[in-house]
């Protein structure tokens, strides 16, 4: 969550356990009651949603390093085939056009690129053999490709999941502050002349605000 994210949902837990503590004052049947009920269902809401929001994030940022790890082993094995081909030019001239790395670094050219190595390396399977290539590098390369695709798809599940979670979260505290406004009134009108309540009340829903950031100093002139 943002600062001010936390700055709501801090001001939300406060005025729900506010309600809670008030509990007898508010009858479940009463507007104030209801809207106390609403608030602490948003509360629980809220801290689902944060929870969802920190492991979508924590997720993704796993994802986003299995996926750098998985590019990297695609891209190693395939620079050996690539390497490898160029000295095979003597007996398949051109061959190391076929074998050439993608210049394009999106992920799709590279897993085109990679099932091209595939596909074009299998009928010539036993002389990379010869140059030393191990006996299962076309299997191998199939694998590593298997495994970038999983990564990828990992990684934009989680991004979708903590987007997702985000944005709800987003609305829940949004309601949380329609929420605050609503129970403003009420309480204040139920402890009129209670100044210790009222004093309670303010602590609870106030919404810190956003320290002013320090002006630059303008920038001394020489004397």
């Amino acid at each position: 969550m943002r600062d001010s994210e936390i700055r709501q949902s801090e001001a939300i837990a406060r005025m729900n356990s506010f309600g809670v503590e008030n509990a007898q004052d508010f009858a479940a049947s009463s507007l104030g009651g209801r809207k106390f009920a609403d608030l602490k269902a948003l509360t629980e809401e809220i801290d689902r949603l944060g929870a969802q929001q920190s492991e979508g994030h924590g997720a993704s940022q796993t994802g986003t390093e299995a996926k750098r790890a998985a590019r990297n082993a695609l891209r190693a094995a395939m620079r050996a085939i690539s390497d490898t081909s160029e000295a095979m030019e003597s007996t398949h001239p051109g061959i190391s056009d076929t074998f050439r790395m993608p210049k394009n670094n999106s992920d799709e050219a590279l897993l085109n690129a990679a099932r091209a190595f595939v596909s074009s390396a299998t009928p010539l399977k036993d002389e990379f053999i010869q140059y030393e290539m191990p006996a299962t590098f076309i299997e191998d390369l199939v694998r590593l490709i298997a495994d970038f695709e999983s990564a990828s798809g990992s990684r934009q599940l989680n991004t979708r999941k903590r987007v997702s979670a985000t944005a709800a979260l987003k609305d829940a505290l949004e309601r949380g502050m329609q929420l605050k406004r609503e129970l403003d009134p009420i309480v204040r009108n139920k402890y009129r002349g209670n100044a210790a309540k009222l004093a309670a009340w303010e602590s609870a829903s106030h919404v810190e605000r956003a320290p002013k950031r320090a002006a630059a100093r303008p920038a001394q002139q020489p004397t």
